[in-house]
């Protein structure tokens, strides 16, 4: 505050109290404001920052064999985040910059967090102004987000998404956000409006789904308080966890790479013979190979070792209803409607599969369900399906 500004507020404050407050008030509020101009960026700013510090990670066993790919970035000199599910079980990797050729060769690790699937490593990558954490505890449901990485190996993308939930499980804290989060996506940035790191995106495959979670950022916080010395990156396949391995099928699965897929599928059931979620993914893999029966086979199991599997459910119903079992598929659809009674897509099959048989009457209360529950959520290409199929019964 100059000297003119304070002897004003001065005689201010002696004459007339009421008008001193309002004259700080006003002084609080430009103040304010001056302050959180200084703070916003715009969307190109905060995109332009992100895919600054954003690298691409490969991940290989001491023969150069590729065992993953994905995404981390810069918060210090040399130092590298990115998901510990990523670099698990690698003898050697190379980060590069988005845009840039160079690749520049993982030195080591720093510290690693395996409940929360963060890893902290260290690369000479040429430095550059790090990206600021944001405190995670201040994320709320609805928030606008952003989201930088490499999906499937595509270098430097940049997303909008919106925070749909925030869930406990486990004791873990963990945001849900709405887009599907591509392999290549996992251990890159999730930014606010405020171009703070909030989170860390990372695949989380569960009762056969990819929900698409971010680590929150004070974790970050916490594991780089931990950071000690340089260790080597080490080969040890028996290191390498089943859900490690599914994670890894499932990048290739997306890839359309499916044979690959199983072989680490496989792995993941050899590791984990009760791995539901294991067999689920493979039972997917073969459909899309034509090993139609096998497939069944692995939702069989999928089923037997988890019998609330509601997608597994609907997957053999589907894989049933493609073999021209209908009634057999409809069976299945009803299980997974059991499990789950606002399984939109099922409903929608189900109908599918009672237009096939003659029922009507049958098939149009299903779809019509299916369009309720497309409305309710707003899922605009079920929403589509849905009445394109009524109009056959109309």
């Amino acid at each position: 505050m100059d000297i003119i500004t304070s002897q004003i507020t001065s005689d201010t404050v002696m004459r007339n109290p009421g008008k001193a407050f309002l004259h700080f008030t006003v002084l609080g509020l430009l103040l304010l404001c001056i302050i959180a101009a200084a703070s916003a960026q715009t969307v190109e700013q905060i995109a332009e920052r992100a895919l600054a510090t954003t690298v691409y990670l490969e991940m290989m066993d001491r023969n150069d064999r590729l065992l993953g790919f994905g995404s981390g970035f810069l918060v210090g000199q040399n130092q590298v985040i990115t998901s510990f599910h990523l670099i698990e079980g690698a003898a050697k990797g190379t980060a590069t910059q988005v845009g840039k050729p160079t690749k520049y060769t993982i030195d080591g690790i720093v510290a690693v967090d395996k409940q929360n699937d963060l890893a902290i490593l260290k690369a000479k990558v040429p430095a550059v102004e790090p990206l600021p954490l944001g405190d995670s505890d201040m994320v709320t449901i609805g928030e606008a987000v952003y989201v930088a990485g490499n999906p499937k190996g595509l270098e430097g993308t940049f997303s909008n998404d919106i925070v749909n939930s925030i869930r406990e499980e486990d004791a873990k804290k963990r945001f849900q956000m709405t887009t599907l989060i591509s392999p290549g996506n996992s251990g890159g940035p999730v930014l606010n409006g405020k171009g703070e790191v909030i989170g860390i995106s990372c695949i989380t495959l569960q009762s056969g789904q990819n929900l698409n979670v971010a680590i929150p950022s004070n974790h970050l916080k916490e594991l780089l308080a931990r950071s000690g010395d340089v260790k080597p990156l080490g080969q040890d396949n028996q290191s390498i966890s089943a859900e490690t391995h599914l994670k890894r099928g499932y990048a290739k699965y997306r890839l359309d790479q499916y044979q690959d897929a199983i072989v680490d599928y496989d792995t993941a059931i050899g590791l984990k013979p009760d791995f539901a979620n294991a067999y689920y993914f493979r039972g997917a893999a073969k459909r899309l190979l034509g090993e139609y029966r096998d497939a069944i086979d692995d939702y069989d199991t999928a089923i037997d070792l988890k019998p609330d599997f509601a997608r597994a459910y609907y997957s053999r119903g589907t894989m049933r209803g493609d073999l021209g079992e209908h009634l057999i598929a409809i069976q299945n659809y009803n299980k997974a409607i059991d499990v789950k009674p606002d399984y939109a897509f099922a409903y929608l099959r189900r109908g599918i599969a009672n237009y096939l048989l003659d029922r009507t009457w049958a098939a149009k209360k299903d779809w019509n369900t299916a369009l309720e529950l497309a409305e309710q959520t707003g899922d605009r290409s079920l929403k589509a399906k849905a009445e394109k199929l009524l109009k056959r019964v109309e």
